[in-house]
C-alpha cells in the first residue's frame, strides 16, 4: 500500500513540476523569439490582469469575459505590428498610436460593461419566460374549465 501511494505521490509532482516548467519556459521562449508581440501583448493586456486581481468570484466570469474582448482587441494592433514590421521599434511605433490603444482597452471596457450588464440581462430573460410560462398556464387552466366545467377551479 505504501508503495502505491508513493507512485501517485511522484506521478502528480511530476505533473506539477512539469506545468510548472513549461508555465516558466514558455514565457521564456515566447519573449526570446517574439520580443515585440511580447511588448504588444504587455502593454495591451493590462486591463486583463487588473480583472484578474480583482475578480473574487470562484468562476471568474469577470476575468473570462474581460481577456476574451480583451485579446479581441489585441488582433487590430498585432496587424498593425506585422504591417509596420515585427521589431521592437515596430512594437513601440504601434504602441505610439493612440488609436490602438483606444481599440485595445476599448475592447476590455466592454468586457468589464458587459459582465457588469450580464445580471440585469439575465433577470430580463427571466422574467420574460415567466410571464410568457404564466400566460401559457393561465390559458390550460381556461381549457380545463371549459372541457370539465367550472367545478374544477373550485378545487
Amino acid at each position: 500500500m505504501a508503495g502505491k501511494a508513493a507512485t501517485r505521490k511522484s506521478v502528480s509532482g511530476t505533473r506539477k513540476g512539469g506545468m510548472w516548467g513549461a508555465a516558466i519556459l514558455i514565457p521564456v521562449v515566447a519573449l526570446v523569439t517574439a520580443l515585440p508581440f511580447c511588448l504588444l501583448l504587455a502593454a495591451g493586456m493590462l486591463p486583463s490582469a487588473v480583472a484578474a486581481f480583482v475578480d473574487r468570484h470562484p468562476r471568474r466570469y469577470l476575468t473570462g469575459t474581460v481577456v476574451i474582448l480583451n485579446l479581441a482587441g489585441m488582433v487590430v494592433p498585432a496587424l498593425a505590428l506585422l504591417k509596420v514590421g515585427v521589431s521592437v521599434a515596430g512594437a513601440l511605433q504601434v504602441l505610439g498610436d493612440g488609436r490602438n490603444w483606444i481599440i485595445m482597452y476599448s475592447a476590455a471596457g466592454v468586457g468589464w460593461l458587459l459582465d457588469a450588464a450580464m445580471p440585469s440581462i439575465g433577470r430580463i430573460i427571466v422574467d420574460h419566460r415567466a410571464e410568457r410560462e404564466e400566460r401559457r398556464l393561465a390559458r390550460r387552466a381556461e381549457q380545463l374549465v371549459a372541457e370539465w366545467g367550472t367545478e374544477i377551479a373550485n378545487h
